[in-house]
């Protein structure tokens, strides 16, 4: 594959798992390109969920990737055969003090002044379906952290339409 282009044939197979790394949080306004990207592939690879819940969470994290660490910042989307991964990847090394902090949003404690009030959403929207880890940049940059959430994929006999792929400037991917 080359790279910088997203694979359609890489991206839904059913029963073979499939890594794919998307950067496109670079740039004005990478939530929003995170958010079509995300929705695309989603369909691509046949999800059981209200995208527009997926679409919330993504914007979510890709803000508070943004707000709260240093870059480079990635989407990441692993697809396996029973479940598609949506993770967004900064080079902050604080996962263990982000898990304390989801698993105060799932507690429902209330969070003083703006902060917090993104994680109360992902993790109200994916109850269980969450998490963050040490990871390393594709570029092998470390310390990196990934926070992440999991839908579910249909089963092979229930097949979906993608909506039409993003723009060619939101394609930058590389597939492993």
């Amino acid at each position: 594959m080359t790279p910088g282009v997203l694979s359609s044939a890489a991206i839904g197979l059913p029963g073979r798992a499939e890594r794919t790394i998307i950067r496109c949080l670079h740039g004005p306004r990478p939530e929003h390109r995170a958010r079509r990207l995300t929705a695309y592939l989603l369909g691509r690879a046949g999800v059981n969920c209200d995208v527009a819940d997926v679409e919330a969470a993504v914007n979510e994290l890709v803000t508070n990737a943004h707000q709260h660490a240093p870059g480079p910042y990635e989407l990441r989307v692993y697809v396996g055969p029973a479940e598609v991964k949506i993770a967004v990847m900064d080079s902050g090394g604080d996962h263990a003090a982000l898990a304390r902090r989801l698993l105060q949003a799932t507690a429902a404690d209330v969070f003083d002044g703006e902060s917090g009030r993104g994680l109360q959403i992902v993790t109200g929207l994916f109850p269980g379906a969450w998490g963050t880890e040490a990871v390393a940049s594709c570029l092998g940059l470390t310390p990196a952290k990934q926070v992440w959430i999991a839908v579910p994929r249909r089963s092979p006999s229930s097949p979906s339409q993608p909506a039409a792929p993003p723009n060619r400037e939101d394609t930058r991917a590389d597939t492993h």
